[in-house]
């Protein structure tokens, strides 16, 4: 992404101070961002976040500092917010739905640079949540996945989860009542949310 220079050191500040995580190291560094996680919070932990994102970004090679900085600049322009990463462009577990992944990768030993993926299939992907070998899908796939059960769920199993009581709605439009009020729940929860109750039901 081609970035104004003024602007792209405020951009790699603002999203350092108010953006990383371990989803965003994961989005930046790939297969990698196990190794930069740890090697983050190990500065994080001894310094100020302003100081442990200057040795961060010095410690990183020029290929490394470049991906880093096209992400600061593609979600901040300066201090302000840009945006968040589209939802296809997140890795997640496909069983639980986890942005807590992590795949096996050649790197090179003196400079820590991505050469490739271990190409040898689910064994290289791996879930922390699940402590498993794993299949990566897209965010907006798993979401899509969590509504459509949501959408087959019987009324058994809604008025379970929600609390809600089917025959507590007025008989004439009580099916579309209670169907509308179900959905506005489950509106209203977030990703984590809905996660843990899929995954629960899942079980």
């Amino acid at each position: 992404m081609k970035y104004l220079a003024e602007n792209a050191v405020s951009s790699f500040f603002f999203y350092m101070w108010n953006s990383w995580n371990e989803t965003e190291c994961s989005i930046v560094f790939s297969g990698m961002h196990k190794h930069f996680w740890d090697k983050w919070c190990g500065l994080a932990d001894n310094m100020s976040a302003l100081g442990a994102a200057e040795r961060f970004y010095a410690e990183l090679s020029d290929n490394y500092r470049e991906m880093l900085v096209n992400r600061a600049v593609t979600v901040y322009d300066g201090n302000h917010f840009r945006e968040q990463p589209e939802d296809s462009e997140v890795l997640v577990c496909e069983k639980c739905g986890s942005t807590h992944i992590e795949i096996q990768a050649w790197i090179n030993a003196n400079t820590d640079e991505f050469i490739s993926d271990v190409e040898n299939g689910n064994d290289g992907q791996w879930c922390s949540e699940c402590e498993n070998h794993t299949v990566f899908c897209s965010l907006d796939k798993f979401k899509q996945k969590m509504q459509h059960w949501w959408e087959s769920a019987d009324d058994k199993t809604l008025e379970r989860m929600t609390g809600l009581k089917k025959t507590d709605y007025l008989p004439e439009n009580g099916l579309q009542e209670f169907a509308d009020a179900c959905n506005a729940w489950w509106n209203s929860l977030d990703y984590e949310d809905k996660r843990t109750i899929y995954n629960k039901e899942q079980s």
